[in-house]
């Protein structure tokens, strides 16, 4: 039942390590100041991030390239009395008997550092610490993507070649990030380095967008084939509302369980309804789903050995048989458990605290190939892509929206259909799976925005047959 696992690389995937040069033993000495109680936690994040973007064609031409770089602070201290102080001009937050401080700044120097150690604690003295050296490597010369220049024409022709034609409007980005966590108390991890490409296609009956580890031929198959389908079912109906059978493709399941199951057990929103360690041994879906979390078997462009607080990464299943095993968790979280461990601890930027996310999902594939998937579901429908979906972590609704599927017809799909949801209470879609491809695949990665905080998700996934499910316009 295990999946396989790919170790993680130990080296980046890409170009220079900017914080080679980063004195990490003298940042963690003057963290050890503001972690002066027991169980406090102070770190240090340093991050710099590259976007190499492609325009539509016609927008002005060229590349545009942003870069930024920046650190921020954080004192977490569990235990506190709730509201037990703020800082003067940075970031407070408590829950629970439990408060954080985190200051930021959008330059990496050590007066920047020094200003947000002691805007972080709220009461160091100037000269309390040594100045530590903090300044990353230079940023190298004129960033080429030759890849992303290339990829339009490739998707063009892919697109010409299945007999097809439309407007469409490309605009294709590089992102690049390395960061540098530095904890009081703690072994320092190894710099951490991502790279991956995102798509997004503008078309006259509606967007579409992916992310991609790498691009090349294989990735301008795969947006041509999405944008052709968009093409066919541009002026199908949508069906009419019905419950019954469903087929998700790779793609589509691994947004269902993103949504339904990676948010589902993250102990920040467990909490909202009560104890995150009581979900543990919970029934929470049909004894077909095994789904862990496993960020150092994420494609190797984007592997982490250690998450955005400097714990190493853990092979988290999130679901054995059905039951919930492991909810996700940060330090935060973990510090005030002896249930939930660390790992999962997440961060968009520098200027936001980490919480609890996942990073690459997998589920497990079952036993059935794609003409038992399809048996007896005629009626129902085949969707091969999700647009997004949501959760209401208190009421437990969720909905999961499709641009366009197809009519199950004779054991394949058959004709299109427009637009529709897949709607319904998270436990009762997790029960009505009643199957699981052979068969597993990469896909489904996309943005996450909890909180309205960007990152970017991946995931490998067999296809996933429910069974009397609620679909609506």
């Amino acid at each position: 039942m295990t999946p396989s696992r790919t170790e993680p690389s130990a080296s980046p995937p890409f170009g220079q390590q900017p914080f080679a040069g980063l004195d990490r033993a003298a940042v963690a000495r003057a963290l050890s100041q503001l972690a002066d109680r027991p169980g406090d936690l102070a770190d240090a994040w340093f991050e710099r991030s590259e976007e190499v973007e492609l325009p539509p064609e016609d927008r002005p031409p060229g590349v545009r390239v942003r870069r930024e770089e920046g650190l921020a602070v954080r004192l977490l201290r569990t235990g506190a009395p709730p509201g037990s102080g703020t800082s003067a001009g940075g970031s407070h937050t408590g829950t629970g008997g439990c408060e954080s401080w985190l200051a930021a700044r959008d330059v990496i120097s050590a007066e920047a550092f020094g200003e947000a150690l002691r805007q972080a604690s709220r009461v160091l003295p100037a000269a309390a610490y040594p100045r530590p050296e903090v300044a990353p490597a230079a940023w190298p010369g004129a960033a080429e993507a030759p890849e992303v220049l290339a990829f339009p024409a490739a998707v063009h022709r892919c697109v010409r070649q299945r007999r097809t034609a439309f407007p469409v409007a490309l605009t294709v980005r590089r992102h690049r990030r390395w960061v540098q966590v530095v904890g009081s108390g703690k072994l320092v991890p190894e710099p951490q380095a991502e790279g991956f490409y995102s798509v997004v296609a503008e078309l006259p009956w509606g967007r579409w967008g992916a992310l991609f580890p790498a691009l090349g031929a294989a990735e301008a198959e795969v947006v041509a084939t999405a944008l052709v389908e968009r093409f066919r079912a541009r002026e199908a109906p949508p069906p009419d509302p019905f419950r019954g059978a469903v087929v998700l493709a790779p793609a589509a399941a691994a947004v269902l369980l993103h949504e339904a199951v990676a948010h589902a057990l993250e102990a920040d929103l467990l909490a909202l309804g009560g104890d995150p360690e009581a979900a543990v041994g919970v029934r929470f879906g049909s004894p077909l789903l095994n789904v862990l979390d496993d960020p150092a078997a994420a494609p190797e462009a984007v592997r982490r050995s250690s998450d955005d607080e400097g714990n190493g990464v853990r092979r988290r299943w999130l679901l054995r048989g059905g039951v919930v095993a492991e909810p996700l968790a940060d330090s935060r979280w973990a510090a005030r458990s002896d249930v939930l461990a660390p790992g999962a601890g997440r961060r968009a930027d520098r200027h936001h605290r980490p919480s609890p996310r996942s990073t690459c999902l997998e589920l497990v594939p079952g036993d059935q190939d794609d003409a038992a998937l399809f048996a007896g579901a005629d009626g129902g429908l085949h969707l091969a892509e999700a647009e997004g979906g949501d959760l209401d972590p208190l009421t437990g609704t969720f909905r999961l929206r499709f641009a366009s599927g197809r009519r199950i017809r004779d054991g394949a799909p058959g004709e299109p259909v427009g637009a529709c949801r897949l709607h319904g209470r998270v436990a009762d879609l997790l029960e009505a799976v009643s199957g699981v491809g052979r068969r597993a695949t990469p896909g489904g990665a996309g943005w996450c925005a909890k909180d309205g905080h960007k990152l970017p998700v991946w995931a490998t996934c067999p296809a996933l047959r429910l069974d009397g499910v609620e679909i609506v316009p």
